[in-house]
């Protein structure tokens, strides 16, 4: 007879919970509870008890993750890059540090047999110790290892608070002034694929090429005539939209006046900023002056876009504004410094959505935050929208 299985119900469970995906961890975003359901193997008659399934919900990594990680990719770019240069210098590198490793001799040799000659024997004694490039070397072009016992030891520090010095400043104006060149190469790129602007190029293209053709029978003419019209195009495209390159360069000291500068500083670098200008108004009660923040530049550094540093920016703003007392306001500039246009509205729209979206989070900061008189009605708006 063959061997009798005997099993602890609790196996039988642990089985089961194994099959359903690992004790409740959910392995892919399209899992749902219905289809766990009729996916549910048929339990054993002499089963007791049922472990509850486990679910975990993901959560975002935090800003100071997410820039280190950034960091980290810039940095292992470059020593890839390095490598790739020189692409037999590890392979080298490795053979001769085994071979070192092979071919290393002892400081004290074993003696040498009886049946050996007496030359023989005398020159085993007078070898030189080995070279110290016997030992294997690391190559330096492998990137630095990270550090197994605390990983977010070398990370910078994330700090953001009220720029105070010219450095600070200069490096502001400069961050804002990229940005509205940057707009540029955006205009650039919707012009190229605009559907209307493609539409006319094609048929513009194919009735030229077509002329061409049958008056002078050579493809390469044709072909020559057809991308002499597609760099004019190219060329006009950019001539339209210089008008980029003119707002930035007017992004001076002149242009920032007494406006308050707010940066983020990752380590020693200055990833993004917003530059508040306040203006003054009279107070409800009339016995001091209301201020009212007038947001003109709000940016941040292209590779650190879209990890939560320009909403910290916002909520820092908005905080300096409670700072100056409980009635005063904060919003965009009619005029700030990414709100200039120099195509039609057709155009357009992804910027206005950019400057849409900038707006609407600015409006859910400044109705979250508490004011000097309600702190406890701040919380409970901030509990409410999240």
């Amino acid at each position: 007879m063959g061997r009798a299985q005997f099993l602890h119900p609790l196996h039988i469970q642990l089985a089961n919970t194994n099959f359903n995906g690992g004790f409740g961890y959910a392995s892919h975003p399209s899992f749902t509870s219905a289809s766990a359901a009729s996916k549910q193997p048929q339990q054993h008659p002499h089963q007791q008890f049922q472990l509850p399934a486990l679910r975990v919900t993901p959560r975002e990594d935090s800003t100071i993750v997410q820039l280190q990680r950034q960091r980290l990719r810039d940095q292992y770019a470059v020593a890839g890059v390095v490598s790739k240069n020189i692409p037999g210098f590890k392979t080298s590198a490795a053979f001769f540090a085994s071979l070192r490793t092979n071919l290393r001799l002892h400081a004290s040799p074993p003696p040498s047999p009886l049946s050996a000659p007496q030359s023989m024997s005398n020159s085993a004694t007078s070898l030189s110790p080995p070279s110290p490039l016997s030992h294997p070397t690391e190559s330096p072009m492998d990137p630095p290892a990270l550090s197994e016992e605390d990983p977010m030891a070398d990370v910078p520090e994330l700090t953001t608070y009220l720029a105070s010095t010219d450095d600070d400043k200069i490096a502001a104006l400069k961050l804002v002034a990229d940005s509205v060149a940057q707009m540029r190469q955006n205009a650039n790129n919707t012009l190229v694929w605009h559907p209307l602007n493609l539409a006319v190029g094609v048929a513009l293209l194919a009735l030229v090429a077509r002329y061409t053709y049958e008056a002078r029978q050579d493809k390469t003419v044709t072909a020559l005539t057809c991308a002499g019209i597609i760099m004019i195009f190219l060329a006009s495209f950019r001539y339209l939209t210089q008008g980029y390159l003119f707002a930035a360069e007017a992004i001076n000291w002149e242009w920032l006046g007494d406006a308050d500068v707010i940066v983020t500083k990752f380590g020693e670098e200055v990833i993004g900023t917003v530059v508040v200008q306040w203006v003054s108004g009279e107070a409800r009660g009339k016995r001091k002056k209301a201020w009212r923040g007038e947001i003109i530049g709000w940016t941040v550094r292209l590779r650190y876009r879209k990890k939560g540093v320009g909403g910290a920016l916002l909520e820092e703003a908005v905080r300096e504004a409670r700072m100056k007392g409980p009635e005063t306001t904060i919003e965009f500039a009619e005029e700030h410094a990414n709100s200039k246009r120099v195509l039609p509205s057709l155009y357009n729209s992804a910027f206005d959505k950019r400057d849409r979206r900038g707006r609407e989070l600015l409006a859910d900061l400044v109705e979250v935050s508490p004011t000097k008189g309600s702190p406890n009605k701040g919380r409970r708006r901030r509990g409410d929208s999240r």
